[in-house]
């Protein structure tokens, strides 16, 4: 009876781990947010604006595969959808962050987080890593046409990132959307 039970729970989680190699990176696996205020923010103080930086941060949801993030691209919008056109406003910028897969245990290593298999694993939401450096992901041509439109509500950014993930298949997440605030 205990070597019928075993291969059924193999066969089921063979089949899980399967499942799961066609499963495709996406905004609801990997979870994003940016540092303090997670908004896309500046401060004006006595006519100078000021960039403020942020430190990006993710979770991968449980059973998720862990992931290395290389890059980000990201695009602006009006309050109405309108993409804002500005030369140099739409970005690409290098990124290299570690995301531990969906899984827990009772030891989890501090880079790599757990594995299938490690005492106690389990399928849970994986460990958040933020970014070691702070990003200035707004550019100032987009301020300066923010002020000009007298700090419209509404205005936002659209980021996507690319990777691979632990078996070496490369990524592009669904577009995360975050707030431009001022002041920030």
């Amino acid at each position: 009876m205990n070597r019928v039970l075993t291969l059924v729970i193999g066969a089921f989680v063979a089949t899980l781990l399967l499942s799961a190699c066609t499963t495709e990176v996406t905004s609801t696996r990997l979870q994003f947010a940016l540092s303090d205020s997670g908004t896309i923010g500046y401060e004006i103080d006595q006519g100078v604006i000021t960039i403020v930086s942020r430190n990006l941060r993710f979770r991968n949801a449980a059973g998720a595969y862990g992931v290395t993030i290389t890059e980000y691209r990201i695009a602006f919008f009006s309050d109405a959808g309108v993409p804002i056109d500005i030369s140099g406003s739409d970005q690409v910028g290098s990124v290299n962050l570690f995301v531990p897969a969906g899984i827990r245990c009772d030891a989890p290593d501090p880079v790599v987080g757990c594995s299938l298999g490690d005492d106690g694993w389990r399928f849970g939401a994986g460990p958040e890593v933020v970014s070691p450096q702070s990003y200035q992901l707004l550019p100032g041509a987009v301020a300066i046409a923010h002020v000009a439109a007298g700090f419209p509500v509404g205005w936002y950014a659209e980021l996507e990132f690319n990777g691979f993930d632990t078996t070496g298949r490369s990524f592009t997440t669904d577009p995360y959307t975050v707030a431009i605030t001022t002041p920030d």
